[in-house]
């Protein structure tokens, strides 16, 4: 039977949607994120958008929570809303700014998702 189809696989499913989105917040509460050595210049843009990559897969897992909406817009429309929240909940974080470049690379990571989405749909159902 398929995950998607059990009790186990719903609460998974949700737990992956709620892992990510409290990861993101709990990551922008930190008055610093020094726990990552600095490997090259703006290396946060990658984890940006690294972070709403996983947002964006996230919300595709659980398309069934989108109804009576396309999922795909609704969900990239909510990844850039929280984006935007996110930047300004760390405007109020000692240490922390609000960015509009971390705005950019957070849709990045968002339209990286969607792209690897649709790819995969689409190998899906030629195959």
């Amino acid at each position: 039977m398929p995950l998607k189809k059990t009790p186990f696989g719903l609460i998974a499913r949700r737990g992956f949607l709620f892992l990510v989105l409290g990861g993101i917040f709990y990551l922008s509460h930190q008055p610093s994120l020094k726990v990552i050595p600095p490997l090259f210049a703006h290396q946060d843009k990658i984890l940006h958008a690294g972070e709403y990559f996983l947002l964006f897969i996230s919300f595709m897992v659980n398309q069934d929570i989108c109804r009576g909406f396309h999922p795909i817009p609704s969900f990239f429309t909510f990844g850039v809303i929280y984006a935007v929240s996110d930047e300004i909940h760390q405007s109020y974080i000692p240490g922390r700014d609000c960015s509009a470049g971390d705005i950019l690379a957070d849709i990045a990571g968002l339209g990286i998702g969607l792209a690897v989405f649709l790819w995969y749909r689409k190998g899906k159902k030629s195959g």
